[in-house]
């Protein structure tokens, strides 16, 4: 099967949805540049607008990506012949009867299909930026101070360009996924190929792309990155002036992160037990995301004492450490070997 005429029609779509980002994040760079070192507020108007088009290009585009994943699973079920059925279902009995968790048997009128979420591969970037956007949206609305505002626009830009130069979900759609399925949709696939090919297939369908852990865990951890950058932009301005409302908004973003952050781990634990058995303590990323929850933890209680100087400029330093941590957190998956390790 040729997936082209699905992936092209999203790289066909998703493209000027791309380039008006990419226009939006040029423009936010500058006016947000010009605010942070400038005396006084320039294009306020003009900056909200920016703010408001990137909420809608990027809802836009994330209502692609529901179309992409809608098309996969309509359109991309794993058939197997009757002949074959019959075999696998019972060698998924004899697996079962020898594991935890069980494989439901193949169901010739229900096949197999992938109910994939929308924040795998490339596409976590986009989630995870669009949440920022409408955050740094509400935060923008809240203070009046330009620099922080120019601070805000300025972190758009450079996750647009991230989004424009490395990371565009619409360019190649699912890299990963469609390698993956490509063998199983060739003609003239012998028997036993095909068998062997779905009993490969079959478990990473189950525990990781049709997972209901994989609809709660990742967007509640990129929910709070993006709430943790909301706080690395006031805890880096309360290091230079001592605006209460600043740090009330740092406050109120690190409040909600913190808590998608503790769900977002704990609804990990028990997808973990279930895909990878008990042996995943020391993977890197828990180990350094047990380690971001105690900053993040740390930080939210010296807060109690911000009212004090020596504890105001202890309590921003922790903010940004939160946000040093969440990144090292983050890139930990590509250098370091683990169950999160980005293939």
């Amino acid at each position: 099967m040729d997936f082209v005429e699905i992936t092209g029609q999203i790289a066909l779509y998703g493209n000027p949805v791309i380039y008006g980002l990419f226009l939006i994040g040029i423009l936010a760079g500058l006016l947000g540049t010009t605010n942070i070192f400038s005396k006084s507020p320039v294009g306020t108007a003009y900056s909200r607008y920016l703010l408001y088009s990137s909420n809608i290009l990027f809802l836009l585009g994330f209502g692609l990506i529901c179309w992409l994943h809608y098309r996969i699973y309509t359109e991309l079920p794993l058939l197997l012949p009757e002949s074959l059925s019959g075999w696998i279902n019972k060698q998924i009995t004899s697996m079962n009867s020898q594991a935890a968790y069980s494989f439901a048997l193949y169901d010739a009128n229900s096949p197999p299909r992938y109910a994939i979420p929308l924040w795998i591969e490339n596409e976590k970037y986009f989630f995870w930026f669009m949440c920022y956007s409408a955050m740094a949206q509400a935060a923008f609305n809240r203070l009046k101070n330009h620099r922080i505002q120019g601070a805000l626009l300025l972190f758009l830009a450079a996750q647009i360009l991230i989004i424009f130069f490395v990371t565009n979900p619409f360019v190649d759609p699912l890299p990963q996924f469609f390698a993956e399925i490509t063998p199983w949709f060739q003609k003239g696939l012998a028997p036993m190929e095909q068998f062997g090919l779905f009993m490969k297939l079959y478990p990473k369908m189950i525990f990781y792309y049709n997972a209901s852990y994989m609809w709660l865990h990742p967007p509640m951890l990129f929910l709070s990155y993006a709430a943790i950058t909301i706080t690395f932009i006031t805890s880096s301005f309360m290091l230079i002036n001592r605006e209460l409302e600043v740090e009330i908004l740092g406050y109120d973003f690190a409040k909600f992160g913190y808590f998608m952050l503790t769900l977002g781990m704990l609804l990990g634990y028990p997808w973990a037990l279930k895909a990878w058995g008990p042996n995943w303590w020391w993977d890197p990323k828990i180990c350094s995301s047990i380690m971001m929850w105690a900053i993040y933890s740390t930080y939210l209680h010296t807060r109690l004492y911000a009212n004090k100087k020596s504890m105001w400029y202890f309590t921003s330093i922790l903010g940004i450490l939160c946000f040093l941590a969440m990144l090292f957190t983050f890139v930990s998956s590509f250098f370091f070997p683990g169950e999160h390790t980005f293939q």
